[in-house]
């Protein structure tokens, strides 16, 4: 589904990662400098709670006002303690609650809620996936289509686009594209040109029916197990030019948020400059790689 550039540069909110905190006051601070540059969009991380400590209605729906004011779009990273496939009873439970009060709060907020589907363990990769199945349905959120699975950059992590989309058709859940977890995820390959990012997007589309993309991006440290750190744009070989024209060549509606650590400095504001089409350059670390070579010969 190709829309002309001119409707794509109004599609896409773009705006940082929040700093993890539960603290309602730097949330409200957070969405104030989001409104002074300019970022229409806000995720607030979520994902250090490890009790249940998630606001309560009032305050979550007070912020998203405050926020809908401000033209900032808010969504929120649910806990890093979420593991669909968990084997104990107790982290089970743990699960399910952290999904249930992260999802009301989303609800009050009118925003997402983005979360990572967790980790095989000792499971085969088939007996991950039905157990991530049957809990989200035990669950009977009212609007699955709210929940978005988020593209892990790990191995041991269950999150290859076919394993989510398993998850997805059986649940109605929707995929979010972390595009530097799926860089590393694939070892800095299938992410070479604009066709890949095409093809990725389309993939999810013509599977699930899915038209709206929560993504995430920034700079990426990686080795042969996959994500090692997020980085700077700049000291990272990501190839951000690359994504940023895959997206502005395609008309879905979305939101790209920031998770670089420069996110509140510069490489936010990078991102929106690209998605203008304003010829911006900045230094970055090029890592030389045998596709580098069988592309150009010469070198």
């Amino acid at each position: 589904m190709i829309i002309p550039l001119e409707r794509n540069k109004t599609n896409l909110r773009v705006g940082p990662a929040a700093v993890p905190t539960t603290s309602i006051k730097s949330f409200y601070e957070m969405i104030d400098q989001c409104q002074t540059r300019q970022f229409t969009a806000l995720e607030l991380e979520f994902v250090r709670i490890t009790s249940i400590e998630y606001p309560t209605p009032a305050i979550m729906k007070e912020l998203a006002i405050y926020a809908n004011e401000r033209n900032v779009s808010l969504s929120i990273h649910g806990s890093l303690y979420i593991n669909l496939a968990a084997i104990e009873d107790s982290k089970i439970e743990l699960t399910k609650e952290h999904i249930r009060q992260g999802f009301r709060a989303a609800t009050d907020a009118s925003a997402n809620l983005i979360f990572h589907a967790g980790y095989f363990q000792n499971l085969l990769h088939y007996e991950a996936i039905k157990k991530a199945v049957t809990l989200l349905n035990s669950l009977n959120l009212p609007d699955t289509s709210k929940v978005f699975l988020e593209t892990p950059g790990k191995l041991n992590s269950i999150g290859d686009i076919s394993e989510l989309l398993k998850i997805a058709a059986q649940t109605g859940v929707q995929i979010a594209i972390d595009w530097g977890h799926f860089f590393a995820r694939k070892v800095g390959k299938d992410l070479r040109t604009a066709q890949d990012v095409r093809r990725l997007l389309s993939t999810i589309e013509d599977a699930i029916n899915q038209t709206y993309f929560h993504m995430h991006i920034s700079g990426i440290e990686y080795t042969k197990k996959g994500e090692k750190q997020h980085l700077a744009f700049s000291n990272s070989d990501f190839p951000l030019e690359v994504v940023i024209e895959g997206l502005k060549e395609v008309g879905y509606s979305g939101t790209l948020i920031c998770e670089s650590p420069n996110r509140w400095k510069e490489d936010t504001e990078l991102l929106m400059q690209l998605l203008r089409g304003e010829k911006v350059e900045f230094s970055r670390k090029k890592r030389i790689t045998l596709f580098d070579y069988l592309k150009d010969p010469k070198k």
